[in-house]
């Protein structure tokens, strides 16, 4: 959690019950959430998707499909939307979808910084990359978040990019308020590029 660029709050939940109460305990706050918050869509791609694909292609920066179909297939309810219909804010006021790696493109790297796990990534790759994400974090936030990313692994690796997408998601929200941004469909928040 921010107050402008300075952390106040950065604390793991492992409950939708708990993410809602904190929520709740700030009704004022810009909130964005780095899953769909609202999917009326059985298959294919939401609208949001399509306009996003559109113009983020030739970066080469894409999104998985968001429907109701994939969302369901192993859980009972799509933890976004019981999120959103039991929090305060309203979506698209103050509660916004966030995608990390648009934010990430558009105000630090300038192209898609692969810190996340996938075939072929070595985990001194993601350290390394979670390392300079960690530093372009530093230099917009303030706050002692930072940590020696050399001696995590595993699960605490995981638990670590998860804490660092939160970040980013919050700094989304604070950086918005004060710059030229864009939604898609009203409720997914991307900050425009800085380096074009």
């Amino acid at each position: 959690m921010l107050e402008e660029n300075r952390l106040v709050k950065l604390t793991n939940f492992y409950s939708l019950n708990d993410i809602i109460d904190l929520i709740n305990n700030y009704p004022d706050a810009y909130v964005g959430i780095d899953a769909p918050l609202k999917v009326e869509n059985e298959s294919g791609n939401r609208e949001i998707e399509v306009e996003f694909l559109k113009d983020y292609a030739y970066k080469k920066l894409g999104v998985y499909p968001v429907n109701r179909n994939l969302l369901l297939k192993y859980s009972e309810t799509i933890a976004g939307e019981v999120i959103a219909s039991n929090v305060k804010q309203k979506l698209g006021e103050k509660l916004f979808e966030v995608y990390p790696h648009v934010t990430i493109m558009n105000c630090f790297h300038g192209s898609v910084l692969p810190y996340k796990r996938k075939k072929g990534r070595s985990v001194d790759f993601i350290r390394s990359q979670l390392l300079l994400l960690q530093k372009y974090l530093t230099n917009v936030i303030d706050g002692d978040f930072a940590l020696d990313t050399e001696r995590l692994k595993g699960g605490k690796l995981k638990e670590y990019e998860d804490r660092l997408d939160a970040l980013v998601c919050a700094y989304t929200m604070f950086h918005c308020q004060f710059n030229p941004h864009a939604t898609y469909g009203g409720i997914f928040k991307v900050p425009y590029t800085v380096f074009e």
